[in-house]
Formats: structure tokens, C-alpha cells, sequence
């Protein structure tokens, strides 16, 4: 049987950089618990303070399957970060690349900006991943004048499970 999903939606503030006042995510109900937490099944373009896979807990909204965001219950190890493109694709690629080999995958749109149209990346950063690392190449990818990023959520690991790099 497929899994049922549900939109869970987040207020946002409209005057913030994106200019919209709340973002829908997809979830799933988490067994058990009354239709009352969802474990969120894709990554946000806008919200900040959530990832996929946190579970989170949510009161129906509307007649149907979509609920009011209340809390994060419990987190799912992953990292957010919101990439706006500044430059052309083939260097987006190349900056890419290096990303989705340390584990991180995307999902795209475009937002319309003062300067114009621009993709918009939400970036995943899955638990088994570096994030120190990864953190680096988002900023010099932003030095390099290739994106803009801004941070929605990110699971540090304890100081005892960070890597330690060899310099």
C-alpha cells in the first residue's frame, strides 16, 4: 500500500527575501500518533528550523490532508541550505558536482527577484555527510560569486563524531 502523504503548512514571514507567506511541505503520518506528527518528506525552499526526515507535530488545518505546523519533534539528522544561482550553468555544475559527490542532493525551482529570475536550489545534507565540509564548499562557492546561500537548518554532530581533517 502507498504511503499516504499530507501537506504540512509553515507561516513565513511575506516581507522576509522571498517575499511569501507560508510554504507547504509534503509528509508522512507517523504511525501511531493520531494524525498529529508527520515526518517531512522533502526539503524546504523557504521555511528555516526544519529538514527532511524531522518529524514534526501539526494540527489539521482544513477538511482534508493539510495540517498547521506546531513543532519539531524529533530531528532526522539531515541539513538545509538555500542556494540562489548567480552565474551560469556550466560553472553551477561544476561547483554541484563537488557537492553531490560529499552526498548532497537538491530540488529546484526559480524565484523571481529584483535582479531578475534565478533558480533556486534546496539543498539536502544527509546525515552521513560532512558538514564542516560541505559548509566550505557553500562558501566559496558564494566567494566565487556562483550562488547565495543562506542556511535553513543545520544537524551538527557532536564535537566526539566530527570528523577531524588532516591540515
Amino acid at each position: 500500500m502507498p504511503e499516504q502523504l499530507v501537506k504540512v503548512h509553515f507561516d513565513l514571514d511575506s516581507s522576509d527575501w522571498h517575499g511569501h507567506g507560508g510554504e507547504s511541505l509534503w509528509a508522512a503520518p507517523v504511525v501511531g500518533t493520531d494524525w498529529r506528527n508527520f515526518r517531512i518528506m522533502n526539503s524546504p525552499f523557504f521555511v528555516r528550523g526544519v529538514s527532511f526526515q524531522d518529524v514534526v507535530k501539526a494540527n489539521a488545518q482544513e477538511a482534508g490532508f493539510v495540517f498547521e505546523f506546531e513543532t519539531v519533534v524529533e530531528r532526522g539528522g539531515h541539513s538545509t541550505y538555500m542556494l540562489i544561482m548567480e552565474t551560469s550553468k556550466p560553472r553551477v555544475d561544476a561547483y554541484w558536482n563537488m557537492l553531490e559527490k560529499m552526498g548532497c542532493s537538491y530540488e529546484s525551482s526559480h524565484i523571481d527577484l529584483s535582479v531578475g529570475r534565478r533558480p533556486l536550489y534546496s539543498v539536502d545534507v544527509p546525515p552521513c555527510a560532512d558538514i564542516y565540509e560541505v559548509y566550505e564548499m557553500l562558501e566559496r562557492g558564494a566567494n566565487d560569486k556562483i550562488w547565495m546561500f543562506q542556511e535553513g537548518y543545520a544537524h551538527l554532530p557532536k564535537a566526539s563524531q566530527r570528523p577531524r581533517s588532516v591540515r
